[in-house]
């Protein structure tokens, strides 16, 4: 069956006056930017394996940019590497840093992400939020920068679970992931 011009446009006229379009037409998803992200005071509680690098340990509040003043619901807490070997020696051993972890308000581990943010030298993290409701975000998108000969790569998105309150990565074989990617971390979030 042809459509005519007239006919494809009677067809997507509801379509296009329905208020589900915006949603799917605009992109709800921030990039986080280290730059964002704040040094962890003397006393703000972490889980036990981010203690030993406490002065590089960066929170990075996951917020909407239309809603700044709407208090983050999630946190990424991670160790920036720079940071930590910034006052070292130039032959300083490369730590078996922690994996970043995801915390709610109550400092709950909610998730952690399977590679250092914002950089894993010479590799960067690239994390993207969106799909926000009651200022969580719902999914979260990560893609490696790498200066590799097997270039960059995308890692299982990360879906908030409702009922898990928590993130669990999405299982697919459509995932860009050479085998030279970071193993899983098995930790248990704290």
């Amino acid at each position: 069956m042809t459509l005519t011009p007239a006919t494809r446009a009677l067809w997507l006229a509801p379509l296009l006056a329905s208020a589900a379009l915006p949603a799917l037409a605009r992109s709800d998803f921030i990039q986080l930017r280290p730059a964002h992200c704040e040094a962890v005071g003397s006393t703000a509680p972490l889980p036990a394996e981010l203690e030993p690098y406490r002065p590089a340990v960066r929170a990075c509040p996951l917020v909407r940019p239309a809603r700044p003043s709407q208090p983050a619901q999630v946190r990424l807490l991670s160790v920036f590497t720079e940071e930590y070997y910034k006052d070292l020696p130039a032959n300083a051993p490369w730590q078996n840093f922690p994996l970043p972890v995801l915390v709610d308000t109550a400092g709950r581990c909610v998730g952690r992400l399977p590679h250092l943010f914002p950089v894993d030298p010479p590799q960067e993290l690239i994390v993207r939020a969106g799909q926000w409701r009651n200022g969580i975000p719902h999914e979260l998108r990560l893609q490696v920068l790498s200066p590799a000969v097997s270039g960059n790569y995308t890692l299982p998105t990360l879906r908030w679970q409702t009922k898990a309150q928590a993130y669990q990565p999405v299982t697919s074989t459509a995932y860009n992931t050479p085998s030279t990617a970071p193993a899983k971390d098995k930790t248990p979030c704290p």
